[in-house]
């Protein structure tokens, strides 16, 4: 008996989504504490509790924190990105990551799902740092990881 093959259902796609998500979530405020270096945390060492936007005497608050919006879109973009590029079908054609691996037709379940999932990942740590860098900039936060004080 043939096993009947149902094109366009991925059974990995969705759990490394979710998961790619579960995990953003988890690493959102350490990355805001690495790259505002505003106090953030793993949330079982205290998530936002150290955050110098709960410091009234702070001269700058951080700019996910204090801004609802500025940091909901950031995180929130992030946050997508990272799920669309873990759930993006194989061999759609508009990313690298399919010119490299167009040779392999037949990849196991858990190695596929820990590509998915680390691509994802990487996606939503570039563009969470992308998005961060602007929400500082736009807000006058005078700190960033990667530039230090900013050239104002």
């Amino acid at each position: 008996m043939e096993k009947i093959k149902v094109v366009g259902l991925n059974s990995v796609r969705y759990p490394a989504g979710i998961f790619t998500i579960i995990v953003a979530l988890v690493l959102i405020t350490p990355l805001c504490g690495y790259l505002f270096d505003c106090g953030c945390t793993w949330p079982w060492a205290g998530l936002d509790s150290h955050c110098n936007s709960h410091k009234p005497s702070a001269v700058h608050w951080c700019p996910w924190c204090v801004s609802t919006i500025g940091g909901t879109a950031s995180v929130g973009l992030a946050v997508l990105i990272g799920f669309l590029l873990s759930v993006k079908p194989s061999g759609s054609g508009y990313d690298m990551r399919d010119f490299a691996w167009a040779g392999i037709q037949q990849k196991a379940s858990a190695l596929e799902f820990i590509q998915r999932t680390v691509v994802g990942l990487i996606g939503f740590t570039f563009a969470a740092a992308i998005t961060a860098w602007l929400s500082g900039y736009l807000q006058g936060y005078p700190y960033f990881v990667f530039i230090g004080d900013w050239p104002l």
